[in-house]
């Protein structure tokens, strides 16, 4: 009996834990700046291989949870530049293109558009099944992902994302031609 009381209150931590994460009103959230100029600034320093700025932009606690993960797992700050890095390497062009959908409270919701030429190696991490690739020199125009960014003191804390079915690396993969 106890091993289940413990068990359930094990349980319990740990979904509590994972909950989503709670918007704040601009108030509470402390931003002397908008969320959405903060958000834009992360975003045009990733586009220019500019990581220590980048990764300024980022709080300390900074995650990011993706439709589809498992709720005990999220990208933390240590590795939150990866996938872009990897990005730069492969389309030192690209742009994010993003369309500000909604800004609310401390909340900025974003579509991505990703325009690029293959200019560089194609070398994103192996869970994303991207096979690995010398450059085109094509040009991807990748239809919409979805990113909810919160900002609280001025540093981006939690990022939500969607990437719709067909879109992402698949749709990489298809506008590049690449064998899977």
């Amino acid at each position: 009996m106890k091993s289940i009381f413990f068990f359930g209150l094990l349980l319990g931590l740990t979904l509590s834990s994972c909950a989503a994460y709670q918007p704040k009103s601009n108030q509470e959230a402390n931003n002397s700046q908008s969320p959405l100029s903060i958000v834009q600034a992360h975003l045009r320093a990733v586009e220019q291989g500019d990581w220590e700025t980048a990764n300024s932009y980022l709080a300390a606690d900074y995650a990011m949870k993706m439709k589809g993960m498992p709720p005990w797992v999220s990208i933390k700050k240590a590795n939150a530049l990866n996938i872009h890095k990897a990005r730069k390497q492969a389309f030192s062009d690209f742009k994010f293109n993003e369309v500000v959908e909604l800004e609310q409270n401390n909340q900025v919701k974003v579509a991505i558009y990703l325009t690029g030429t293959h200019d560089g190696l194609l070398d994103y991490p192996a869970s994303l099944k991207v096979p690995k690739t010398d450059p085109t020199h094509k040009t991807i125009d990748l239809p919409a992902e979805y990113f909810v960014y919160a900002v609280e003191e001025d540093k981006i804390v939690n990022v939500y994302g969607e990437i719709p079915d067909g879109h992402g690396p698949t749709a990489l993969i298809q506008q590049l031609e690449l064998d899977q």
